[in-house]
C-alpha cells in the first residue's frame, strides 16, 4: 500500500463545526504586571486563619498523589451550611464557567435560545453557541428592564434565561422583584448568577423551594479571593442538580481546592466584612471618578465601575501603570471596567485621570 504523506493537504478548518469557524472566544484579560485592576479580584489575600489550615494541611496531610472526592463532599457541605439548605442542593464547578457551561450542555438542543442581558457576562454565550444554541441579548436596563427578557424568553420560548446580578459589567443589582417576575413568567430555566452577590447581601437562594425551575449561581473567586483555586457552586431545588450532575466531570475540582474554599465558606462571616469594606472603598472611589467631567462613571453594586469616555481611558490608565478591562465601544465612546482596589491603588487611578484633565 502506498501511504502519502498529505501533511500539507489537510485543511484543518474544514474539520471544525461549521457554527464554531467565525465565533469570538471569550478573551479573559491577559496576565499583565503593574496595578491590576482588571478582573474584579480580591485586593487582599487569604485571612491569616485560613492559610494557617492550608499551610498545616501541606506540611501534614496532603495526599495530592490521590484524585480528588468526586463529590466535592467536604465543599457541598460547607456550602449548604452557610446557605441552610441541604448538600443535595448544591453541585460544584470550575468557577462560574463550568457551572454556566454545564447549564447549555444539559438543556440546549441545536438551535434552542438562551435570553441574557446586553451588555453582561461573555460565556453564557460562549457556553450557549459550544451547546450549538442561539443567544438572544436584551437591553436589561431599557425602559422594560430585566421584565423584558422574560417577555423574549415566552417568545423565543427560550431554554434559559441568565440574569446576572450585579451585572458584569454594568455593576447593577436586579431588583429580586424582577427576578421574580422572571421566573413567575416564563417556562425556561432561570439561572440567578450572584457572582458579585457578597457585596449586596442579597441572594435567591432562600426561594429555592418555591421556583425548581431556578439555578442560583455563587463563585468563591470574588469576595471570597480564591480565583487562583477556581471554585463556584450552584444551589437549587434537589431535582436540578441531579440533572445538571449528569454532565459533570468526574474529579473536576482538586483537592486542594476543594479544601481551601471549604475552609472559606467557613469563614463567610469574616469575608462579609471584607466586602463591606471594599464597598466603603467603591463609594469613596465613586466620590472621586463621578467629579471628573470627561467620564461617564455609574454608581456600582459590585466590586468594579462601567466607565465611558471620548477618551481612551485604558490607554490613560495603562500609561500610567495601572491595567483595566478594555470593553467594547459603544459608538463614539471608550468603555472599561475598573476593579476597585486598596485605597493606595484607587487614589493612584484618581491620581492618574485627574492628572489627564483634557485642555
Amino acid at each position: 500500500m502506498n501511504v502519502t504523506n498529505n501533511r500539507e493537504k489537510v485543511d484543518v478548518l474544514s474539520l471544525v463545526r461549521s457554527d464554531m469557524r467565525t465565533p469570538k472566544p471569550y478573551e479573559p484579560a491577559p496576565a499583565r504586571s503593574g496595578c491590576k485592576l482588571d478582573c474584579n479580584e480580591s485586593p487582599w489575600n487569604l485571612p491569616e486563619n485560613v492559610r494557617a489550615k492550608l499551610v498545616h494541611w501541606l506540611e501534614s496531610g496532603e495526599n495530592l498523589n490521590r484524585y480528588p472526592d468526586s463529590d466535592n463532599t467536604i465543599l457541598r457541605q460547607a456550602a449548604a451550611r452557610l446557605w441552610g439548605v441541604e448538600p443535595s442542593n448544591v453541585t460544584c464547578g470550575v468557577g462560574s464557567d463550568q457551572l454556566i457551561d454545564m447549564t447549555c450542555r444539559v438543556f440546549l438542543e441545536p438551535g434552542d435560545c438562551i435570553v441574557t442581558q446586553s451588555p453582561t457576562f461573555g460565556m453564557y454565550a460562549v457556553s450557549a453557541t459550544l451547546a450549538h444554541g442561539r443567544v438572544i441579548a436584551v437591553p436589561a436596563e431599557g425602559p422594560g428592564g430585566v421584565k423584558d427578557m422574560a417577555r423574549a424568553a415566552e417568545r423565543e420560548r427560550a431554554k434559559v434565561v441568565f440574569v446576572c446580578s450585579p451585572n458584569n459589567p454594568t455593576g447593577y443589582a436586579v431588583p429580586q422583584s424582577d427576578i421574580r417576575f422572571v421566573l413567575d413568567n416564563t417556562k425556561s430555566v432561570v439561572v440567578v448568577d450572584e457572582a458579585y452577590g457578597e457585596f449586596t447581601g442579597e441572594s435567591m437562594i432562600g426561594s429555592i423551594g418555591e421556583y425548581p425551575n431556578m439555578i442560583v449561581l455563587r463563585t468563591c473567586s470574588k469576595a471570597f479571593g480564591l480565583a487562583g483555586l477556581r471554585v463556584g457552586y450552584a444551589v437549587a431545588d434537589r431535582r436540578m442538580i441531579e440533572i445538571r450532575d449528569m454532565v459533570r466531570p468526574p474529579f473536576n475540582i482538586s483537592t486542594m481546592s476543594q479544601l481551601a474554599a471549604s475552609w472559606g465558606l467557613e469563614a463567610a462571616s469574616e469575608f462579609s466584612a471584607r466586602a463591606a469594606a471594599l464597598n466603603e472603598l467603591r463609594d469613596e472611589l465613586y466620590g472621586c471618578l463621578s467629579k471628573i467631567p470627561w467620564l461617564e462613571t455609574r454608581r456600582s453594586d459590585a466590586n468594579f465601575f462601567y466607565v465611558g469616555s471620548e477618551r481612551d481611558i485604558a490607554a490613560i490608565l495603562e500609561a500610567g501603570g495601572v491595567v483595566v478591562r478594555r470593553l467594547p465601544m459603544d459608538g463614539n465612546s471608550y468603555r472599561i471596567r475598573l476593579s476597585v482596589g486598596t485605597r493606595e491603588e484607587n487614589k493612584k487611578v484618581g491620581d492618574i485621570l485627574c492628572g489627564a484633565q483634557p485642555s
